[in-house]
């Protein structure tokens, strides 16, 4: 009996021993930086989570798992500024080298017309910056694209021919351009068109037959605005950059009520604005902010006061996801915060 155990002790051994050792790799962080930005966010008519970043391409998120497309399986650039879905179910990207979208096999990539506005003035001051860039864009309900650019106003795009507009809105700089930045577009729910101008420009409204321009004259607490949105209610929610007496503006179709930090505001800087299902207002800021106004008075989420905000969306299950600098994507529940930005790399 002895023997026999012996003898199989033995034997388990030699072919322990005789097998080739498993490597486990342990995979080091991503070492992210202020220059690393999820910058965008979509729900898809499926109910996936899509999220655009400055640095790593294009993230999709299924619910279980997250999916990456970067330069190397076939997506046209890693920097993403903006996403959509169009009404035939194709992703489209507002990217660095212009237009990107996706039929769920294959990227294809469409620049914008050049626009050179090149200077000495401009690259001393603005060397980064790219005219030719699309950062904003929507599909109105006529299937017309609109894109907004870092640099060149904004474009009309019917899937053929690009039409230039709002150019020469807002300040006009040394070298003799306007260099309009259309930071953010949305169609309200009349079907009019609106874009926010970080060049100075304030915001404009389109009609469809004549552009309507609304300034710190008509009531608008800064002319350098980031990000634009409409609530439930049709009122019309404009973040500015934050300099001056900028804020946040809310406006109702004929006045303009303005908040800033001395009312409440987490931070003069708001950079994008999101209603959840249940009514409440998110605002984040790329200042190291974020809050939510409810029942008329702005509230914190402190876990989160430290981080730069840059895109917030809902998924179908109620959770609020927050996207920003250094990698950072969070999912909220209501109760607790899930962090997400090492996570989504796995």
């Amino acid at each position: 009996m002895n023997f026999l155990i012996s003898s199989i002790t033995l034997l388990l051994f030699f072919s322990c021993y005789g097998q080739k050792r498993k490597t486990v790799e342990i995979k080091e962080p991503n070492a992210y930086t202020s220059a690393d930005i999820v910058t965008s966010s979509l729900i898809d008519k499926n109910g996936d989570l899509w999220f655009g970043t400055s640095t790593e391409g294009l993230y999709k998120y299924d619910g279980e798992k997250f999916s990456n497309f970067n330069e190397k399986n076939g997506l046209c650039t890693n920097q993403i500024w903006d996403i959509i879905e169009d009404d035939k179910g194709i992703i489209w990207l507002a990217t660095n080298k212009g237009l990107c979208n996706y039929d769920g096999k294959k990227f294809t990539q469409i620049s914008l017309p050049y626009i050179d506005v090149s200077s000495e003035w401009y690259q001393n001051i603005y060397p980064t910056v790219n005219p030719n860039q699309a950062n904003s864009l929507i599909q109105d309900n006529n299937g017309i694209f609109w894109i907004g650019t870092s640099g060149g106003g904004a474009y009309k795009y019917d899937g053929t021919t690009f039409q230039n507009i709002l150019a020469e809105k807002g300040r006009k700089y040394e070298d003799s351009f306007h260099h309009n930045v259309i930071q953010s577009i949305i169609q309200d729910k009349n079907g009019n068109i609106w874009f926010a101008s970080m060049s100075n420009g304030g915001i404009t409204k389109y009609d469809g037959e004549t552009f309507q321009e609304f300034k710190t004259g008509s009531g608008l607490s800064d002319n350098m605005v980031r990000y634009l949105y409409q609530d439930q209610e049709g009122n019309i929610w404009i973040g500015t950059n934050g300099n001056r007496n900028g804020g946040l503006d809310k406006f109702d179709g004929k006045n303009f009520r303005n908040f800033n930090e001395s009312n409440g505001l987490c931070s003069n800087n708001v950079a994008v604005i999101f209603q959840s299902s249940d009514g409440i207002i998110w605002l984040g800021s790329d200042r190291e902010a974020l809050c939510y106004f409810e029942n008329g008075n702005f509230k914190y989420l402190d876990k989160l006061s430290g981080i730069s905000i840059r895109t917030i969306i809902e998924d179908k299950k109620g959770n609020i996801w927050f996207g920003g600098r250094k990698g950072n994507l969070w999912k909220y529940d209501g109760e607790k915060l899930t962090d997400l930005t090492q996570l989504k790399n796995e």
